[in-house]
């Protein structure tokens, strides 16, 4: 993980544990039939055969067999985000989540929901003692380079500073709004347990083992541009590993498409790897990497740190009128990210981003008949995982008949969703 220079010295405390090397991490447990407990990080948690575990630099393959049970970071932090979820509307509960995520090894979640309260409440006296804060008269200072100051002094001081936000997952860079960002970040963490939650087992998913990093800007003029217009866009290894959003408005609720280019970083860490790609405006598959990532974004919903999955919203009537303009759904295979994506802000552009959006939200309907969800997931794999990108055979094999045959069924559930 990439911090940024001279890093504010409140935050050392979160970077402890969340920002070790995958070696130095030892917080999953596997116990064996035979009683013998291993320690480090599990690579492969959904692996059907054998578990690979990463320990003091060593790749330790664990045989499926041989595990009498697991204690996985990762189960923790979805229990973690759960009941931040259930309990949001209990003050008392959101506390006791600080201490329990501090015994279960989550010491950067203990920290960003510590803060959040501290944020929120000022006079949230635990929460302040527990990230080190001192009280001057009726007020708290906040630990800024060995000095304590206001919070207003430590929000002006991120404006010429970015200082990152650290989770489990996610590493969120911000130039301004510290609750607002921190909101963000606990969000992308709920995003990855509900990523998991929905694709891991069928898509072979591997761990997030290093935080992934997404830098937000305070406001589109500081946002590094990815084409001709400002758009969020996730930049693959070896090109950066890094997302990049905004805040757009007045009172912007969170940042720009977040949920979209969180799962975009996600399908790279997980599922793509690296690649070796001529530039930055290659992609594997673009139309898929979208129409996942804007099922996440369109799903995904709620208060500011408090998101959670839900139904499908928007129900955008422009895939629609692109029925109408003589768009036809195989043409969305072989559309290039930058060029069909974010070169142009126009009709087709944004019918491009429909078309993949609720192409993919359709082939995943469970309801669907003759059923689409399973196929289309071996095709994702096939795509991503091995590399086969937009290949038309690979889709047509994984489907079992061709795309052109899919486009009236496609039409039909689109019109219903339109309420037509």
């Amino acid at each position: 993980m990439r911090l940024s220079p001279r890093p504010l010295s409140f935050l050392l405390a979160a970077l402890c544990v969340g920002s070790l090397p995958a070696q130095d991490d030892l917080r999953d447990k596997i116990t064996r039939a035979d009683g013998k407990v291993l320690t480090g990080r599990v690579q492969t948690p959904f692996a059907k055969d054998e578990v690979v575990l990463l320990q003091g630099g060593k790749r330790v393959r664990v045989p499926r067999a041989e595990i009498a049970s697991t204690d996985l970071l990762a189960d923790r932090i979805r229990e973690f985000c759960e009941r931040r979820i259930k309990q949001k509307d209990s003050p008392k509960a959101q506390w006791f989540l600080v201490d329990w995520a501090r015994s279960h090894e989550l010491p950067a979640l203990a920290r960003a929901q510590a803060m959040l309260l501290a944020l929120d409440d000022d006079a949230h006296e635990q929460a302040h003692e527990f990230l080190g804060h001192k009280k001057s008269g009726k007020n708290w200072l906040w630990e800024l380079d060995g000095r304590f100051v206001t919070r207003e002094a430590l929000e002006t001081a991120i404006t010429k500073k970015p200082l990152d936000l650290v989770g489990e997952r996610f590493v969120l860079r911000c130039d301004a709004g510290l609750r607002t960002n921190l909101a963000a970040l606990l969000d992308l963490e709920y995003l990855a347990v509900v990523f998991f939650a929905q694709f891991g087992e069928a898509l072979q998913l591997h761990e997030v083992l290093q935080p992934i990093q997404v830098i937000a800007n305070r406001d589109v003029d500081a946002f590094q541009k990815w084409g001709f217009r400002p758009l969020p866009y996730y930049a693959p290894p070896p090109h950066g590993d890094v997302a990049r959003t905004f805040y757009a408005g007045p009172a912007p609720i969170r940042p720009q498409k977040l949920f979209f280019v969180g799962t975009e970083a996600l399908l790279y860490r997980t599922l793509i790897g690296d690649v070796d790609k001529r530039d930055d405006r290659d992609r594997v598959c673009a139309w898929l990497e979208v129409g996942l990532g804007m099922l996440m974004e369109n799903t995904m919903d709620g208060p500011a740190g408090y998101a959670a999955p839900g139904p499908l919203r928007a129900q955008d009537l422009q895939a629609l009128q692109a029925l109408g303009r003589g768009f036809r759904i195989n043409t969305l295979l072989h559309l290039p990210m930058y060029s069909g994506f974010y070169l142009m802000d126009d009709t087709a552009t944004a019918i491009h981003w429909s078309a993949a959006t609720m192409f993919v939200a359709w082939l995943l309907d469970p309801d669907n008949d003759p059923k689409t969800r399973e196929p289309f997931l071996t095709f994702v794999v096939a795509a991503l995982r091995d590399k086969k990108g937009d290949s038309s055979s690979a889709f047509d094999q994984a489907m079992g008949k061709r795309i052109e045959d899919l486009e009236e069924p496609w039409m039909k559930w689109l019109a219903k969703k339109a309420g037509y």
